[in-house]
């Protein structure tokens, strides 16, 4: 297990290999092929679904949504599929709330195969204390 630390109370698993930087306050995991952008926020309202819920919009026609309800805890995620120079880009784009945070979470990967992958990562996060 590779958990990163986000925050002193905030984790995730993305699994072995990865650097990390910090961008603007945003972290930063990438491996080869993979990467992962992670923005977090004091929760504007105190129920997790109202916070993922104002924010939700996806931009384009997703692949595939989720929808994740957990004890003090939602989430709500789409896939979409870019081709760039002939090349195809999968990015999963997530919000996850609890009562006190909010993560804004991106998973860019080249390989279809890696969606496993950031599903389960996704589900890693912890946000801390409710």
């Amino acid at each position: 297990m590779s958990v990163e630390r986000i925050t002193r109370q905030c984790t995730i698993d993305v699994g072995s290999g990865f650097r990390r930087r910090v961008e603007n306050g945003d972290l930063c995991l990438f491996s080869e092929g993979r990467t992962v952008w992670i923005a977090l926020y004091e929760s504007q309202f105190r129920e997790p679904e109202r916070s993922v819920n104002e924010l939700y919009a996806p931009t384009v026609e997703p692949e595939e949504e989720w929808e994740s309800r957990q004890a003090g805890r939602f989430a709500r995620g789409y896939l979409v599929r870019e081709v760039e120079k002939g090349r195809t880009v999968w990015t999963l784009t997530t919000l996850t709330a609890s009562s006190r945070h909010l993560a804004l979470a991106s998973f860019t990967f080249v390989s279809e195969g890696h969606l496993d992958w950031a599903v389960r990562s996704w589900d890693s996060l912890r946000l801390g204390r409710r």
